[in-house]
């Protein structure tokens, strides 16, 4: 057990590196609020009905098209398809969460918890997102003083930014934001990240044939005097989705995702510490059902992992989570309703 959570401790301090590089930017950014949510907040950002458009800026863009090679998504997403099935969002306690759309655009919520205090303790927080073609924004404070934002721009039909910030009052340095512009072009993705601490980093994904694509990213850290560089490559084609990414710091990360049926889809994660010669590998599944969404997932240091979602009405939702950690004795239970989108 001491070995199984050695290994487990250096596998999630090496994920912990990875998250600051962008290997699962998509994990590590969403915070309080789940990856379904934030990676349906960038679709919306760069969704636009630009076959019917005639301005001209329309037409120049589209005359930017190269080749009939597909998009192949941004580099931060890179595994995003296996993040949704393996890393779902669970909790703790109880969960109480209501969404009230305001307008057609605008909408509040309200979020209780009911948790461990050793955990997570009880709390309250209130969120406002607003919703377009152009823009995305979405927001959240506690009566803590911790508040978090997040802000989509869609500039242009390839070109859009993202701004994310959060602070906590009576801490000292605990505001950070870190600002990416992304380029969507026909057949490549371009992205570049600035942020406090002296954060910079560029990364670019390039589709080579119309199911493989290769890229990279260079980081740096001015705070920790920290860079390194990353290569990645992807391989996409109907129903399988399969990523490889090698850091110069160590991390090796392999996913692969087999959407079996169009409502079952299986995942897997091989992590690789080059270092500590630390390895951990991640099983899971995701079944959609008519009124229901479960997934599940394993890994090979004995956690267990479950996370059930059930729409009992029209915008009325059962939530149900469990995680079983036998390398650390931690068990945790969550029960959830949901009442909105």
């Amino acid at each position: 057990a001491v070995v199984a959570r050695g290994g487990r401790d250096c596998a999630e301090r090496g994920r912990e590196l990875a998250c600051g590089m962008g290997l699962s930017v998509s994990r590590c950014e969403s915070g309080d609020m789940s990856a379904e949510a934030v990676a349906e907040a960038i679709r919306r950002a760069q969704t636009r009905d630009v076959e019917k458009s005639d301005s001209p800026l329309a037409t120049l863009w589209s005359r930017l098209d190269r080749t009939f090679l597909p998009n192949p998504g941004s580099y931060e997403d890179l595994n995003l398809e296996a993040t949704l099935i393996l890393r779902p969002n669970l909790f703790d306690g109880f969960q109480f969460n209501v969404n009230l759309p305001v307008s057609p655009v605008f909408q509040v919520g309200h979020s209780w918890t009911l948790g461990s205090p050793a955990t997570i303790p009880p709390g309250y927080a209130f969120s406002a997102n607003y919703f377009s073609n152009r823009a995305v924004l979405m927001s959240r404070v506690d009566p803590s003083g911790r508040v978090n934002g997040r802000a989509f721009f869609n500039h242009t039909p390839s070109l859009t930014s993202k701004l994310i910030a959060e602070s906590s009052v009576g801490e000292a340095h605990s505001a950070k934001a870190t600002w990416d512009l992304d380029y969507r072009g026909s057949d490549c993705s371009l992205q570049l990240k600035a942020g406090t601490g002296g954060i910079a980093a560029v990364s670019y994904l390039q589709s080579i044939t119309p199911r493989i694509a290769l890229g990279g990213e260079g980081f740096y850290q001015g705070k920790n005097r920290f860079s390194a560089l990353t290569a990645a490559v992807k391989y996409s084609h109907e129903a399988d989705v399969a990523t490889l990414t090698v850091a110069s710091f160590g991390p090796v990360v392999a996913s692969y995702v087999r959407k079996v049926t169009p409502r079952c889809s299986l995942a897997a994660e091989l992590f690789w510490e080059a270092r500590s010669r630390d390895t951990m590998l991640t099983v899971g599944y995701k079944f959609d059902l008519n009124k229901a969404s479960v997934s599940g997932q394993i890994d090979s240091n004995g956690r267990v992992a479950g996370y059930v979602e059930e729409k009992l009405n029209p915008g009325l939702s059962l939530l149900l989570s469990g995680e079983l950690d036998h390398s650390k004795a931690e068990y945790k239970f969550g029960f959830g309703i949901q009442i909105g989108q």
